[in-house]
């Protein structure tokens, strides 16, 4: 699975194979297999099997710690569950509360944050007392990102991570160099330098026209070895994901991965009676998108991957001046054994999702009963009225060939913030919730009234993919928009 579409790889014998969860169905097992499993000899390797070092696995060997983890806090209110004697019925409340214009806030209502509790002399002693700060970039500088290039355009993920990569470098006073992997892909190098780059290195090179992993992460080792950044920054897209610990593997560098904040902070190593400064606080959701991780690594460079859809795109400024270096590195064999078949790319992105002021996503009941098509008749009715709007898919729905994965939304998938969010037959599973949380609205249609969906939406509709989706499609043909304004008229349907 590649953005956008699937490969076809030709891997030499001995390999690994890695398999989505959803894809293949579990083979049930035989009465003759249990039995035989209950006798089976389990072998066992310890350390010393494998000649490992003790103190290079566990926390003693850990390139990274969590600093800290806070609790995230859940604002969205309970759900409104919608109800009536028919699905018009049902359509036309929901049609109600969105064209009702919205309730001025009195003065009174308005509540000022709350204030902190103030500083104890405890703490004001704790801070002045913090152990001496230390430098342990060992002379490492600046900040390198990867730029990903499926079907020889810029990934939007490669150009949103030069946002907060731009902080990080103006507040350490640095340099971000942007590595560029292609064939004749320098042309594209004034655009990432538009949006924030100091320096493009441009790597040109027929065999590496698409992205493989073993000679990409041999390029990019190269460059990070010559120029020695203290950050390197990856989107965390489907290549980003396998490219990052690969090379953080080879550089014996921690990887944070899946982030949603980059910042610089400090770290007290109370056993080194030192403060390390200045640390990248790689911090992201865990157990359960329930608390904040903030992670911290101690060797340069610190790496970590970004969410896509988390940060803002930059402006580009094309009369920004950058430099651009081309890099020649040494391409070894070895690195190219597995080959590359095929590439079925059926769309490059699904970018749209990003700047879609209303996303209608469907879940595999959508795919198993009419292959999107109502879903698509939604999104193509809101566009007739000049509406910003696109659709999505869940991850089951991806697995099972009913939509590209550019089109998933969610933890693995794409991270949105629309002002509305439709989600129609998708059961609300954390990896799914957690990449609409920041939706201005969200709307969950589903059979289920237990659904996990409903306890992050704000209005609920229990009903049938098949009858409620047309209901909201003849509103939107007379007229009914979500609440949203039409920009102008447009009648674009992605395929």
């Amino acid at each position: 699975m590649i953005e956008g579409g699937h490969q076809t790889l030709k891997v030499p014998i001995p390999c690994i194979i890695s398999v989505a969860p959803t894809s293949i169905p579990a083979r049930r097992p035989s009465l003759s297999g249990s039995i035989q499993s209950r006798q089976a000899q389990i072998e066992t390797y310890t350390l010393d099997h494998i000649s490992l070092n003790p103190e290079a696995v566990g926390l003693a060997g850990s390139p990274t710690v969590v600093a800290k983890a806070v609790n995230i806090e859940h604002t969205r209110p309970p759900v409104t569950m919608l109800s009536g004697k028919n699905f018009e019925e049902t359509s036309s409340k929901l049609v109600r509360i969105f064209d009702e214009p919205a309730k001025p806030v009195s003065a009174s209502a308005k509540k000022a944050p709350a204030a902190g509790p103030p500083a104890s002399a405890e703490s004001t002693e704790a801070a002045s007392s913090k152990p001496p700060r230390v430098d342990f970039r060992q002379g490492a500088s600046g900040i390198l990102t990867w730029i990903e290039v499926p079907g020889g355009v810029i990934a939007q993920s490669s150009l949103e991570l030069l946002n907060p990569a731009r902080k990080l470098a103006d507040q350490l006073n640095t340099t971000i160099t942007s590595v560029l992997i292609g064939e004749n892909v320098t042309a594209l190098a004034p655009q990432v330098i538009a949006h924030g780059a100091d320096e493009v290195i441009v790597v040109n090179h027929p065999r590496l026209k698409e992205y493989l992993i073993l000679p990409f992460a041999s390029v990019i080792e190269q460059v990070a070895k010559e120029r020695r950044p203290e950050i390197a920054l990856f989107g965390a897209t489907t290549s980003g994901r396998e490219l990052a610990p690969r090379l953080a593997s080879r550089l014996r560098a921690g990887v944070t991965a899946d982030c949603t904040i980059l910042k610089i902070g400090e770290f007290v190593n109370k056993r080194l009676k030192s403060t390390f400064y200045p640390c990248l606080e790689a911090i992201r959701p865990t157990y359960g998108e329930s608390k904040l991780a903030t992670i911290i690594g101690f060797w340069c460079p610190q790496m970590a991957t970004a969410r896509p859809g988390t940060f803002a795109l930059l402006p580009p400024d094309p009369n920004r001046k950058g430099k651009i270096t081309e890099f020649h590195p040494q391409l070894h064999e070895k690195d190219f054994v597995v080959e590359i078949l095929q590439t079925d790319r059926k769309e490059v992105g699904g970018q749209s999702l990003f700047s879609a002021e209303i996303i209608i996503s469907g879940g595999r009941p959508c795919g198993e009963l009419d292959d999107f098509k109502l879903i698509k008749d939604l999104v193509q009715a809101l566009q007739e009225q000049g509406i910003k709007a696109d659709w999505g898919a869940s991850r089951q729905a991806v697995d099972h060939g009913y939509a590209p994965y550019s089109r998933q939304v969610g933890q693995t998938g794409k991270t949105v913030r629309p002002k509305v969010y439709v989600a129609v037959a998708i059961s609300g599973a954390i990896q799914h919730t957690c990449g609409i949380k920041d939706s201005g609205k969200i709307i969950a249609i589903n059979t289920d009234a237990q659904s996990s969906i409903f306890n992050s939406s704000d209005y609920g509709i229990v009903g049938d993919y098949l009858q409620v989706v047309p209901a909201l499609i003849e509103k939107v043909k007379s007229g009914f928009t979500f609440g949203l304004k039409a920009a102008h008229k447009q009648r674009l349907i992605p395929a």
